[in-house]
């Protein structure tokens, strides 16, 4: 008994190698397009009658329709789900090899080193997605095959654009071009603070770590941010490796911020000492209160910690206006990160002091020193502008001045 076709099934099939599974996908289509308009609505009795003839225009079309392939068989089962089964053969080269390369542009080496191992599994994709395919059909699956590529990358690296550009070719080439989406890195700043030991020190340090991490500059934050403990696990790699952390045997914790200014924050710490150098000059002093060539001063802080509280320290002023020395010896206890309380001994007057130091973050502190010997009280507030700067507004019993600091 007759009956109307209703639906058309296609299966498609290259007689030599496999075909990339877009492109079958691709065919597939293009052949039920030719067959819905060919079969539909058709008595499936009047198909099978004239099945030579209906073979003969369907190859026909195919052939019209597909670039790089010819049809090498077709087998029409007539129903009302009629079933095409095609086999078609490749024409002229197909592709056997892809070559790909990826420009990443103005990216700096980090970057780049990053994207590779982001974009790995890019190769096989490419070659799933071209291999087997006719060079000749990459005319009308240029697109598909772009729009895929382009799709698939922007899973393995999403951060960036991809552009494709394909070579055809028995050996084709694929050519990626990544743009950064933005906001990028623009700049990348490392921030010292070694808390007991003289910055000075750091100074080869800190200018490897700028030159290296000057990599990160270009990158869109979103990349940097995902790769945040890939980045930080250089940074302990690095740091390991810096002659001073080694000599000293240093604890230093970095702490990385990203934004479109980048900061790396590097906090050193030992567990024995504390070492610090600087200088002050004292202006707006009373003269008449005061020498003025003591105005100047040198200073170096060496102190040995005994558990995470207390320490024993030896300080030594310099006055270079009136070649004077003052040793002071002393001791002091920490509570917490940001209170300190001590005694000192000072040999310029033979004096005793009692301090207590406040500190509110990494620039404020409020400093106060009990004369002991002198009867006399001295309040300080500082005022860090700088890592090597700070300024403190001092007043005492009888006086009041700025005190310019530097930190070495």
């Amino acid at each position: 008994m007759a009956a109307s076709v209703e639906h058309v099934s296609v299966h498609v099939a290259s007689v030599q190698e496999a075909m990339p599974p877009l492109v079958q996908k691709r065919i597939a289509a293009s052949i039920q397009t030719v067959g819905n308009h060919v079969f539909l609505h058709h008595d499936d009795a009047d198909i099978r009658s004239g099945a030579e003839a209906y073979t003969y225009a369907v190859t026909d079309i195919i052939n019209r329709v597909l670039i790089g392939y010819t049809v090498e068989t077709i087998q029409i089962t007539p129903g009302p789900d009629t079933v095409l089964n095609v086999q078609i053969r490749p024409w002229g080269e197909t592709i056997r090899s892809v070559r790909l390369a990826v420009d990443y542009g103005a990216l700096p080496e980090m970057g780049r080193r990053m994207a590779d191992a982001d974009l790995k599994g890019a190769q096989p994709i490419v070659e799933n997605l071209l291999v087997g395919l006719p060079v000749d059909a990459l005319d009308w699956a240029n697109g598909a095959v772009k729009s895929v590529m382009e799709s698939e990358l922007q899973e393995l690296l999403p951060e960036f654009y991809p552009h494709i550009v394909i070579e055809p070719g028995k050996d084709a080439s694929v050519n990626i071009y990544l743009l950064p989406k933005l906001p990028v890195v623009r700049n990348v700043d490392i921030d010292v603070d070694a808390e007991n030991l003289p910055k000075i020190i750091f100074l080869s340090t800190r200018k490897h770590m700028e030159q290296r991490y000057a990599g990160l500059e270009g990158l869109p934050v979103s990349f940097v941010r995902r790769h945040e403990q890939d980045i930080q696990a250089d940074l302990q790699k690095n740091l390991a490796d810096q002659w001073v952390i080694k000599e000293y045997k240093l604890h230093v914790q970095p702490t990385l911020s990203i934004g479109e200014n980048t900061e790396i924050h590097l906090l050193s710490q030992t567990d024995f000492y504390d070492i610090q150098a600087g200088a002050y000059m004292d202006v707006g002093r009373d003269k008449d209160k005061h020498d003025s060539n003591d105005d100047t001063v040198i200073k170096a802080h060496l102190g040995r910690k005994v558990g995470s509280h207390h320490e024993f320290y030896s300080e030594v002023e310099f006055m270079p206006g009136s070649v004077k020395w003052n040793v002071i010896p002393g001791y002091f206890y920490r509570w917490g990160k940001y209170t300190q309380m001590g005694y000192q001994y000072e040999t310029t007057d033979n004096s005793n002091h009692l301090w207590l130091r406040q500190y509110w973050g990494k620039r404020w502190m409020l400093r106060f020193d009990r004369d002991l010997t002198n009867q006399d009280d001295e309040v300080g507030l500082t005022y860090r502008i700088h890592e090597y700067v700070g300024l403190e507004y001092i007043v005492s019993d009888h006086d009041q001045w700025l005190r310019i600091i530097g930190y070495l």
